[in-house]
């Protein structure tokens, strides 16, 4: 009776498998949050852009509101200001994506290992039964062979 194939470490390989995902989860959650900031950075360009066409629409029309226009280059400095902290955050956001992407590849490599591993042990294990089949063929032939009627 042939034995069916076991693989020894294939909790090991779940465990991997599962650490692998949890980190490209953690690059995904990382790149939209990334992405997250680049949005309201792009919105805020243009709501800057909108605030400027604004201010020089009034001064062009030669009606000027001191206390608007000095609201609106306050408004425009903050917005400049928002979008340097959200850059600032920008870096540190990639910083931790490059280490999450490092941390990513070793838990691919390590599952990939065991990946391999149990490959092999599979081949063995074909090859074993291959062999023990060819055997029992070989004996089947001879006990056949060998007896004449």
């Amino acid at each position: 009776m042939a034995r069916r194939f076991e693989f020894r470490l294939e909790t090991l390989l779940r465990l991997r498998q599962l650490q692998q995902r949890e980190a490209k989860r953690k690059v995904g959650a990382k790149l939209a949050e990334i992405a997250l900031v680049d949005r309201l950075n792009r919105q805020t360009a243009s709501e800057i852009a909108r605030q400027q066409r604004l201010l020089l629409a009034g001064q062009q029309q030669r009606r000027l509101d001191p206390l608007a226009l000095q609201r609106g280059r306050a408004w425009v400095a903050h917005l400049r200001h928002t979008i340097g902290l959200r850059q600032a955050r920008r870096t540190e956001l990639v910083t931790e994506l490059r280490e999450l992407q490092a941390a990513w590849q070793r838990a691919r490599t390590a599952e990939q290992i065991v990946q391999k591993l149990r490959e092999r042990r599979w081949r063995e294990y074909l090859h074993d039964q291959a062999r023990q089949e060819q055997a029992a063929t070989d004996e089947l032939a001879q006990q056949l062979h060998g007896y004449q009627p």
